[in-house]
């Protein structure tokens, strides 16, 4: 009885819904309710329990994220509380229930002292452009204070300039690019490299050569890492001197139940996670700033040859003594053959490489490579750290 009376006190979805839609990740009857009572008195209970977990810590919570994306369509259409929530308040759709819920929800936070924060979809509201479905800033939640973490930037699905249009119309913007700070995609397109790639991949160099303030200038590959027409970029959004202030901090994001299991978090995450580092904490570097391109490009290289030297040298060996049996991705080692040679290089200094000619896998005690290997036999090569 008790269990039934508490879910009846927090209940998230009418028992009356009829509604069909799924997720993305494939769910069901997965979106609370906004026409029940029960969902407000939900949210408040959470908030309320994190606010107290927070004080009783001495770090009093000044910002909370309300989530807010994904919502599928069909969602609430069959839901008869919907149906009377729209008519009672002369709403034409389910769209329009974007802002009663989330009015709602600030109500809440208020009480405690709080601004909501979300991902873009609580700062846009849905419209039809041309005929075509579109996005346009919505400028009510901005005057609030409200705070977007905005992740779309995928060049050629129309969202590239979607944080600067938040960040021009107002709203506080935390950059989550998908293209250069989701951890979870995989690092290149080797089917051995586990990860996601919907929104193409990531390597260490991404994170690394990401320009907050103007990231259409380093966006040089597709999802697929072909070499990208900036022309996608025309007529898009800059930021301008005033959206520039409203950029208050970047994100990395990893999706934990896209790993697949136990280790895999260290290797996901580590050396990427120092790409993101550098830009979240440096000012502009000078490559981001030059206005002649060669010269841009040849201060990036350099900038690069220092920080994958810094990378594999020191962080990652410093790893190796703090953290023992981290996971970390050891780079893989590129080869080439010319000559009756085979040639190696490796992404990120530091590293150990030996190879055999026997087909087997290098071990610790295999011959290290110090200079071009003899093609005979089926070279192998691996690299090593410190601790083998």
């Amino acid at each position: 009885v008790k269990a039934m009376a508490g879910n009846a006190q927090y209940r998230l979805t009418d028992p009356a819904d009829r509604s069909v839609y799924r997720s993305v990740q494939g769910y069901p009857d997965n979106v609370m309710d906004p026409a029940l009572e029960t969902t407000y008195r939900f949210v408040d209970k959470v908030v309320s329990e994190l606010v107290a977990m927070h004080r009783e810590a001495g770090a009093p919570l000044k910002n909370i994220h309300m989530g807010g994306d994904e919502v599928p369509n069909g969602v609430w259409v069959g839901s008869p509380a919907v149906q009377a929530l729209l008519q009672k308040q002369g709403l034409r759709s389910v769209v329009d229930l974007w802002y009663v819920f989330y009015g709602r929800v600030a109500d809440i936070l208020k009480t405690y002292g709080l601004v909501p924060s979300g991902w873009e979809e609580i700062a846009v509201r849905k419209t039809r452009l041309n005929g075509r479905p579109a996005q346009i800033v919505n400028p009510g939640f901005a005057e609030r204070g409200w705070r977007a973490y905005v992740w779309n930037n995928v060049p050629g699905w129309g969202a590239e300039d979607l944080a600067y249009r938040l960040a021009n119309g107002g709203y506080d913007v935390v950059l989550s690019p998908v293209t250069n700070f989701y951890f979870d995609l995989a690092w290149n397109s080797n089917p051995d490299e586990r990860g996601l790639d919907w929104g193409g991949y990531l390597d260490l160099r991404k994170p690394f050569e990401f320009i907050p303030f103007d990231y259409y200038r380093n966006a040089r590959t597709d999802r697929a890492g072909n070499p990208l027409n900036p022309a996608v970029f025309n007529g898009k959004d800059r930021l301008s001197e005033y959206g520039r202030q409203h950029i208050v901090g970047l994100q990395g994001n990893l999706w934990s139940e896209t790993l697949g299991g136990e280790g895999r978090l260290e290797y996901m995450l580590v050396p990427k996670i120092f790409g993101l580092a550098e830009r979240a904490w440096a000012s502009d570097p000078d490559w981001a700033t030059a206005t002649d391109t060669t010269k841009a490009d040849s201060l990036f290289r350099n900038a690069w040859s220092r920080f994958v030297n810094t990378v594999g040298k020191r962080e990652l060996p410093r790893l190796d003594r703090e953290m023992a049996g981290i996971n970390y991705r050891i780079p893989t080692p590129g080869l080439k053959s010319a000559g009756g040679l085979v040639y190696t290089s490796i992404e990120v200094p530091g590293f150990t490489l030996r190879y055999t000619t026997d087909g087997n896998d290098p071990t610790v005690r295999s011959a290290v490579d110090n200079g071009p290997i003899s093609a005979r036999g089926n070279v192998r090569v691996a690299a090593f750290n410190a601790s083998g």
